[in-house]
């Protein structure tokens, strides 16, 4: 019997499952060996074993065989025995873990060449050596900031409106800007379920009446450091001195 042509014929000719009929199998092990030598994907097994000839050796393998992808006819294996299908609970099966998440941590900016915030939403700012402007980053996911998760729109995250103030705000202590004096969301920040994103707020040079343009942008992890940031909102900044003059 030529066992290794026979078999690499039925893998080139497709076909996929090897059962061995036998009181014991014999024959599985060279037919998997086959398999594996030819690079193919097949699914190898017995049907009865020494000492082990019943139904339940039987029923095993045929769910063996099942598991694997193979299509099995379970009203013909279970008629006149008693047993039914039933259908699967549509819930996915529950775990509980006991490993506790470390936060990420945002480790010493300095070293690095910026300087530290310490706001929850913005971790290191520098100054920009083309003028007088800044700018800020941080990072943001729902595994270090939690909250975020109860603004969510038809199952979407997104960071709420009075989140794009603070980040101006921020921006704006940072020189000597005490007032927003316009802000336009021009697209909404979507954070993902997993993973994060990066967000830089940058505040512009100040005109000759103290004012400076203020955007929020994002980028999220996932896509790489070749992606595009995302401009998701431009305003402008004005200084105290300003509001009082105008008062």
């Amino acid at each position: 019997v030529e066992l290794e042509s026979t078999t690499r014929t039925l893998l080139d000719a497709g076909h996929g499952v090897f059962i061995e009929v036998s009181p014991h199998p014999v024959l599985t092990v060279p037919v998997q060996q086959t398999v594996e030598a030819a690079e193919a994907q097949a699914v190898v097994v017995g049907t009865l074993r020494r000492d082990e000839g019943g139904l339940e050796r039987f029923l095993t393998s045929a769910a063996e065989v099942f598991v694997n992808g193979a299509e099995v006819d379970w009203a013909a294996v279970l008629e006149n025995r008693g047993g039914r299908q039933v259908e699967l609970p549509t819930y996915a099966f529950q775990r509980e873990r006991y490993w506790l998440d470390v936060p990420a941590g945002t480790g010493d900016v300095g070293s690095v060449g910026l300087g530290s915030l310490g706001h929850p939403l913005l971790g290191a700012v520098v100054s920009l050596a083309s003028g007088g402007g800044v700018l800020l980053s941080g990072r943001l996911s729902l595994a270090t900031h939690e909250w975020l998760a109860d603004h969510a729109v038809h199952g979407v995250v997104l960071l709420p409106g009075t989140a794009f103030v603070e980040l101006v705000v921020q921006a704006g202590d940072q020189v000597g800007c005490g007032r927003i004096e316009e802000l336009v969301i021009e697209a909404p920040l979507i954070l993902p379920e997993h993973g994060g994103v990066r967000i830089q707020v940058e505040a512009g040079e100040a005109d000759a009446s103290g004012f400076r343009e203020v955007s929020v942008f994002s980028r999220d992890e996932a896509e790489g450091e070749g992606s595009v940031w995302t401009c998701h909102a431009r305003g402008v900044l004005a200084p105290m001195a300003g509001a009082d003059a105008a008062s």
